[in-house]
C-alpha cells in the first residue's frame, strides 16, 4: 500500500471498515458465548459436586478392582459338566 497515493489509501481504509467492525464483533460474540457457557455450567458443576459429596464412602470408583464382597453375598461353587 505504500505505492498508492493518499486518496487511494483512504478509499481502501474506508472499504475495510465494515470488515474490521465485523471481525471485532465476532471476537466479542465469541467471548460472550464463552461467558454464557461458563455461567450455565458453573451452577450445574457446583450442584453435582454437592450431590456427589452426599454419596456414602463405601461406593468405589468405577473401574477400581476390589476383592471385597458385601456381607450379604455368598459364594456358590458348582461343577459344570
Amino acid at each position: 500500500m505504500t505505492g498508492l497515493p493518499g486518496w487511494a489509501r483512504s478509499v481502501v481504509f474506508i472499504a475495510a471498515i465494515p470488515g474490521l467492525i465485523l471481525a471485532a464483533l465476532s471476537i466479542a460474540l465469541f467471548l460472550i458465548s464463552i461467558l454464557a457457557l461458563l455461567l450455565l455450567a458453573a451452577p450445574v458443576y457446583s450442584l453435582l459436586k454437592q450431590v456427589m459429596r452426599r454419596v456414602p464412602d463405601e461406593v468405589e470408583a468405577i473401574g477400581e478392582y476390589s476383592d471385597r464382597r458385601p456381607a450379604s453375598a455368598r459364594v456358590i461353587e458348582t461343577d459344570v459338566k
